[in-house]
């Protein structure tokens, strides 16, 4: 009889042939057709055109408001495959895929192998995700990354102290470090805020003596800090626009450009992005809730889940700045669930 560990090359192969297929199907035809578009593929453009791969600008102009590495990533993309629409597309469909194939991991890690199957194809036809993944915006990039990380992280607590629990704590902290220099502090912020409430939920305080604190934050470090560094040197006035304005100034007062909306903006938006799975959403958090206090601990990784989407969802609920990408990175979590 052929062991379930045998069915992971054919599981990957079939998962990416299909989910490829799906996410890059006429991936070019369609014109560029938002500012977001075009932005995300000016500042790229430029940089390739100037050859200047630290400092991000828009039509000449320094652009600080974003990190540089989804812009990186968009620079390659132009350089090996020149300028078009589909190249440009290329990397959103590319981490669409990539998240796919980590929620695959993540649920077959939990709960078996067929919640790993279901919980990528779930994924993979939420309209939200689908859309976003054909769609240039740094949302998909940053909501993969942050999956990763959550993933490695919650995955790497079911391993004893060791070099398997190094290996995916190491992994949290690279993937954390990479979604900083995607969008900002959420790499680490939105991380931060679902570990922090687990583990209080758990009351397992010994969790922070295994998760390789010390070398993980130099991990961290050498990824996140070193643009941020470079680029406050080549302008001084990048620190204040970037860390105050951009971050706390724009998540705490109302936006511009339509940006405001009302408390409950994401509930429709989770609810139609996620449909027709959304169905299934009270059924699958009522089932994975323990029925008692004392229960919590043989529910450990759904609760993680749980805190990973509820957590994701108020904290962008509370921001006075709301668009409708900035919801995705609780819909891996939804899906396993």
């Amino acid at each position: 009889m052929e062991k379930n560990s045998d069915y992971w090359g054919r599981d990957f192969l079939i998962l990416s042939l299909l989910l490829g297929v799906l996410l890059g199907f006429r991936l070019g035809t369609r014109p560029l057709c938002s500012a977001d578009e075009g932005r995300y593929s000016e500042i790229p453009r430029e940089m390739v055109a100037s050859g200047d791969y630290l400092t991000p600008r828009l039509n000449g102009v320094k652009y600080f408001e974003k990190p540089p590495f989804f812009y990186w990533l968009q620079s390659a993309s132009i350089k090996l495959f020149g300028l078009s629409e589909w190249s440009l597309r290329l990397w959103p469909a590319v981490f669409a895929l990539l998240g796919c194939l980590v929620v695959y991991v993540a649920g077959r890690e939990l709960f078996g192998r067929r919640s790993g199957l279901i919980s990528s194809i779930v994924l993979a036809t939420s309209p939200l995700y689908y859309g976003l993944g054909r769609f240039i915006t740094l949302d998909m990039a940053v909501s993969v990354i942050l999956g990763c990380a959550l993933s490695a992280f919650l995955l790497g607590t079911r391993h004893p102290p060791g070099q398997t629990r190094r290996f995916f704590m190491w992994a949290f902290y690279v993937f954390a470090a990479l979604a900083t220099l995607t969008k900002g502090l959420i790499g680490i912020v939105i991380p931060g805020l679902v570990i922090g409430a687990w583990i209080v939920l758990l009351c397992e305080w010994e969790i922070l003596k295994s998760i390789y604190l010390p070398s993980g934050l130099v991990l961290y470090a050498i990824i996140a800090v070193p643009w941020h560094v470079l680029m406050s040197q080549a302008s001084p006035e990048f620190a204040r626009f970037y860390f105050v304005h951009e971050h706390f100034q724009r998540y705490l007062t109302r936006g511009d450009h339509g940006l405001f909306r009302q408390s409950w903006f994401y509930i429709p938006v989770v609810l139609g992005g996620a449909f027709p799975w959304t169905v299934f959403l009270v059924q699958a958090v009522k089932n994975n809730l323990p029925s008692s206090w004392r229960q919590r601990h043989q529910h450990r990784d759904a609760l993680f889940l749980i805190l990973w989407a509820g957590l994701s969802f108020l904290f962008f609920s509370a921001s006075s700045s709301k668009v409708v990408p900035y919801i995705l990175p609780l819909f891996p979590s939804l899906a396993i669930l």
